[in-house]
C-alpha cells in the first residue's frame, strides 16, 4: 500500500521523502477515502517533518506546523 514516489525523470522531488497516491475511480467518493487522502496529507507536510529522526520529534514538529497553519 505504501509505495515510494520515484519519478520518471530527474526532478528536485525524486530526493524526498514522498509517497506515489494511487488513482482513485470514483472523483466525489474515492478522493476522501483514507487511503488516498492520509497520502496527500503526508505528500504535503514539509520535509523537515517527514525526516524526522524519532517520533517524538515527529510529533513535536507537527503540533509546531498546525499551531503555525491555524495561527499565523
Amino acid at each position: 500500500m505504501l509505495t515510494p514516489y520515484e519519478p520518471v525523470r530527474s526532478l528536485r522531488s525524486s530526493g524526498g521523502t514522498l509517497l506515489a497516491v494511487s488513482k482513485s475511480r470514483l472523483k466525489s467518493k474515492g478522493d476522501r477515502a483514507f487511503a488516498i487522502r492520509a497520502l496527500l496529507l503526508w505528500n504535503d507536510l514539509p520535509g523537515e517533518i517527514r525526516l524526522a529522526d524519532s517520533v517524538a520529534s515527529f510529533k513535536s514538529l507537527l503540533k509546531t506546523h498546525f499551531y503555525r497553519l491555524a495561527f499565523m
